[in-house]
C-alpha cells in the first residue's frame, strides 16, 4: 500500500512539473494511470481494455473520456510545458516532433518515475 501511495503522489509532482494541474479534466486520470503503469508496466499491452478500463473505473467515467481527457492534457503539456524536463524524460529529437500517442507518453513518464525511484532507493 506505501508504494502505492508513493507513485499516485509522484506521478501528480510529475504531471504538475510537466505544466498540468488540477483545473484540467484529464489529470487526476493522467496522474492514475501514470501511476499505475509505474506499477504495472504491462497494462499498457492492451491500453484500451487495461489501462484505460482501470482508470475509467477509478474516475468514474468512460473508457472514450479516459483517452480524450489524457489525450487533452498531453498535447497542452506538450506545446506549453517544461520544455527541460520534457526533454529530459523524451530526449532532445522527441520535442521536434509532435507528442507521441497517450500509451507512449504514459509509458515514458513511468519509467522515468521508475528511473528515480531507483536512484532515490541507491
Amino acid at each position: 500500500m506505501k508504494q502505492k501511495i508513493k507513485w499516485e503522489n509522484q506521478a501528480e509532482k510529475l504531471w504538475r512539473r510537466l505544466g498540468g494541474n488540477g483545473s484540467y479534466a484529464g489529470f487526476w486520470l493522467a496522474a492514475y494511470a501514470t501511476a499505475r503503469t509505474a506499477e504495472e508496466p504491462e497494462l499498457l499491452t492492451y491500453v484500451c481494455k487495461g489501462l484505460y478500463m482501470e482508470t475509467a473505473i477509478y474516475g468514474q467515467t468512460s473508457v472514450k473520456c479516459v483517452e480524450r481527457n489524457i489525450r487533452t492534457l498531453k498535447e497542452r503539456v506538450w506545446r506549453d510545458g517544461d520544455r527541460e524536463l520534457l526533454q529530459e524524460i523524451f530526449g532532445e529529437e522527441a520535442l521536434k516532433e509532435k507528442a507521441p500517442e497517450n500509451r507512449i507518453f504514459i509509458d515514458m513518464l513511468a519509467a522515468y518515475l521508475r528511473r528515480q525511484g531507483k536512484e532515490e532507493d541507491e
